[in-house]
């Protein structure tokens, strides 16, 4: 009788499954750790590329800023030279004005009408004088009511005059007045503002 010991063949078919098993254990770690660790890859790349761009980002940003600083800069500079050359214009006009205002208040006295003083006072001229009649009068401030160096012309106060002997006549009568007037030696808004005057029945009217 022949006796076959099986005890090998289990033993190699026990060893076989027990490979078998660890093979699958191992393969499913694999599988796990793969599972866990391309994500995390992916995502360590996916946030280094986010750094980069905010860096760019920032870079920018900084770039923009230091511009808009430099057209703020520009702007005060424009705003300041704007403001010196409105200076320099308006001296120019002050130092002008007063010539071209006595060019008009000449321009506005008619022949009937004489001007005895003329005064300023922050900014408010005082003109005394003589005409023949109040209508002469009405005229002149009239005139001078045109002119964009005289604003809010008003009539204070007319009176008669002693008589006065031209040429061979015994005396004439004459009007005298007072007439106040604001000044714009810029010839600009002054006369924007000004109401304007009625005539000779504004003021006083003596005997």
């Amino acid at each position: 009788m022949i006796h076959v010991n099986l005890l090998p063949i289990k033993e190699a078919q026990r060893a076989l499954g027990r490979r078998q098993q660890m093979s699958v254990a191992l393969l499913s770690i694999s599988v796990a750790l793969l599972v866990m660790v391309v994500p995390y890859v992916l995502q360590g790349r996916r946030i280094a590329q986010l750094d980069r761009e905010i860096t760019d980002l920032s870079a920018e940003i900084e770039r923009y800023n230091a511009q808009t600083r430099e057209v703020r800069d520009l702007e005060k500079k424009r705003t300041e030279l704007q403001a010196k050359l409105k200076v320099i214009d308006d001296l120019k006009q002050k130092r002008v004005g007063p010539v071209r205002m006595l060019e008009d208040l000449s321009t506005a006295t008619p022949q009937k009408l004489w001007l005895v003083s003329f005064s300023e006072t922050n900014g408010q001229a005082t003109i005394t004088g003589m005409a023949l009649d109040n209508q002469t009068i009405a005229g002149f401030m009239r005139s001078l009511q045109t002119s964009p160096y005289f604003y809010e012309v008003d009539l204070v106060e007319t009176s008669q005059s002693e008589p006065v002997r031209v040429g061979g006549d015994n005396g004439m009568i004459f009007k005298k007045f007072i007439v106040k007037a604001q000044l714009d030696y810029l010839g600009t808004g002054g006369k924007a503002q000004a109401t304007p005057t009625a005539g000779p029945a504004a003021g006083k009217t003596g005997a």
